[in-house]
């Protein structure tokens, strides 16, 4: 899958990616860094933008893209794919005009386009920066810069530029004014701009020029942009050695408020439920809770269970550490699927060698518990199946034990129990009782979709659920879980 968005991401010939075949991702982003040019978007509300680079930034794994923090997810360069490059685009013209598809922000593209996700999984790939070449020979900063790190600190520049990512980018809400938005600045999504999105610090040692619209030649300049902004004369050259000093060696932001560290999960693993057939059907031959990190070979998974045709539905509870967008990566062979918090967020339900695929940032509270659900299938040869996150800050590593809950009763199943309630065909709506809260259900067979606590009504559709089974009539069911 990140093979394939890569290959994505240098063609210029496909004219599903640009119509006149001489523009491609890398084109402005060649080995996903930047062409150091400021373009003009005014045409597509916004204004002037500085290319930012996309290494070391994990997709969207610092929040947020762009500076006016106008793409919550990498699908939605869907939209300038078909609009800037003038290609047709990665997914069908029905799926993209789709409710609010077509517009940024809008409903969700990724699950959708198998080239388009992997477009995605391939930048969130690119999770690392570059070190800084300006350091001692031994890797330690010089003594200018120590004596910078000193003014990093003292300047506060941790308020916005803090953390593991030195950057405080998460969403629309952290956008800031530093006193550099003027009129060729532009709109953000033709409305409004009144901040820009926080830039991480850890590669401006390589992105000049600097700021939203590359007005600052040097990084004193872009210092001295900012209003209210004190430092000059030595500490500015000894703050401007530091910040070139960066890279990805240091720790963290100095002068970051120190949190108390998050108190660790108390899970035991999530409920493997385990079927003698390809399509999760029938009882489950062996259940056990476990967290699904497994890579059986040609050995059978457990009692009861074949080494060949099996599947296996995980489900229960995730529970975040810290604030902040998570990434999720399942190594599997064969099928795959993943539902966090209702939504699917990786979908490969086909025969294949052992795949990474990568999902979009999913966005939870610190010590947030959400519902999970795992699905995995196994025809013939080796079985893998392996959970992965990157975590705000953090590298990629198996998601622990004690951060995954078993399933309790009518928790996170995606097959409706039989206790759950029809209540609407496709294209109608379902109405739930007065007061209530329900999960609601929607499919056939057994592929289903899934909302939580949702009250009221909804419409049963393949626009809001997206479609579990492609080419059959569906339906919806819930089941009430408060009052």
């Amino acid at each position: 899958q990140v093979l394939l968005g890569k290959q994505h991401f240098y063609d210029a010939r496909d004219t599903r990616l640009a119509r006149d075949s001489y523009m491609s991702c890398a084109s402005c982003h060649s080995d996903a860094g930047h062409d150091g040019r400021t373009w003009d978007f005014t045409g597509f509300g916004e204004g002037l933008r500085n290319t930012p680079a996309l290494k070391g930034r994990a997709a969207t794994g610092q929040g947020f893209v762009h500076w006016s923090a106008n793409f919550d997810e990498l699908q939605d360069f869907e939209g300038q794919i078909r609009n800037f490059a003038g290609g047709t685009g990665l997914m069908s013209d029905t799926q993209f005009n789709t409710g609010t598809r077509n517009t940024p922000l809008g409903d969700k593209k990724a699950g959708l386009s198998t080239d388009l996700d992997a477009m995605a999984a391939y930048l969130a790939s690119l999770n690392t920066f570059d070190n800084s070449p300006a350091r001692n020979a031994d890797g330690t900063l010089t003594a200018a810069a120590v004596a910078g790190k000193t003014v990093f600190t003292n300047a506060n520049c941790a308020s916005c530029h803090g953390g593991l990512g030195f950057t405080n980018s998460n969403n629309s809400a952290g956008l800031k004014s530093v006193g550099t938005i003027k009129p060729s600045s532009g709109q953000r999504l033709g409305a409004a701009l009144t901040g820009l999105d926080v830039p991480t610090l850890r590669d401006v040692w390589k992105s000049a020029p600097y700021l939203h619209d590359g007005s600052a030649a040097t990084l004193a300049a872009a210092v001295q942009a900012h209003s209210g902004n004190a430092v000059a004369g030595t500490d500015l050259s000894n703050l401007v050695a530091y910040l070139e000093q960066i890279g990805g060696q240091e720790d963290s932001a100095p002068g970051t408020p120190s949190a108390p560290p998050p108190a660790p999960g108390t899970g035991t693993g999530l409920t493997g439920s385990y079927f003698t057939n390809t399509g999760l059907t029938g009882k489950a031959a062996l259940t056990r809770t476990e967290a699904p990190w497994f890579d059986w070979g040609t050995r059978a998974p457990g009692t009861g269970v074949r080494a060949d045709n099996f599947s296996v539905r995980w489900s229960g509870e995730l529970q975040a550490v810290e604030a902040g967008s998570y990434l999720f990566r399942t190594n599997s062979d064969d099928g795959v699927r993943v539902w966090v918090n209702g939504v699917q967020i990786i979908n490969n339900w086909t025969v294949h060698a052992p795949t990474m695929n990568t999902s979009g940032a999913v966005a939870l509270s610190a010590a947030q518990r959400v519902p999970v659900v795992i699905e995995y299938q196994e025809f013939t040869g080796g079985a893998v199946m392996q959970l992965s996150w990157l975590r705000p800050g953090s590298t990629w590593a198996a998601v622990p034990l004690k951060q995954l809950y078993p399933a309790a009763s009518g928790g996170a199943s995606l097959t409706p129990p039989a206790e759950s309630v029809a209540c609407a065909n496709e294209k109608q709506t379902c109405a739930l009782p007065a007061g209530a809260k329900a999960t609601v259900w929607y499919g056939a067979k057994t592929s289903w979709a899934m909302k939580l606590g949702v009250s009221g009504s909804i419409a049963c559709n393949n626009a809001t659920f997206g479609d579990p089974l492609v080419g059959t009539g569906k339906a919806c069911r819930y089941l009430r879980t408060s009052p």
